[in-house]
């Protein structure tokens, strides 16, 4: 498995693949909306936790700041 993200040399090909077996884990996890939302929160503190770890920190806060803006706007519509 791993062999096969080392042959990919694509960043954007990488994030999707990576993105689609998120998703499968999601799907397969989560029984009930609380499950789903409680593994989006874990999933989450381990991207924070992943990017203090390989970053400087600022590149870190950077980082999720302009993540926690693409939720943002991912949920605003939602929001009444």
């Amino acid at each position: 498995m791993r062999q096969e993200y080392l042959k990919m040399e694509n960043a954007e090909a990488k994030l999707a693949n990576f993105y689609e077996k998120l998703v499968l884990i999601a799907k397969k996890t989560g029984k009930t909306p609380e499950d789903s939302v409680l593994l989006a929160g874990a999933m989450m503190a381990c991207a924070k936790m992943i990017y203090y770890e390989h970053l400087s920190p600022q590149e870190a806060k950077d980082l999720e700041t302009h993540n926690s803006y693409d939720i943002l706007d991912l949920i605003k519509p939602t929001i009444h």
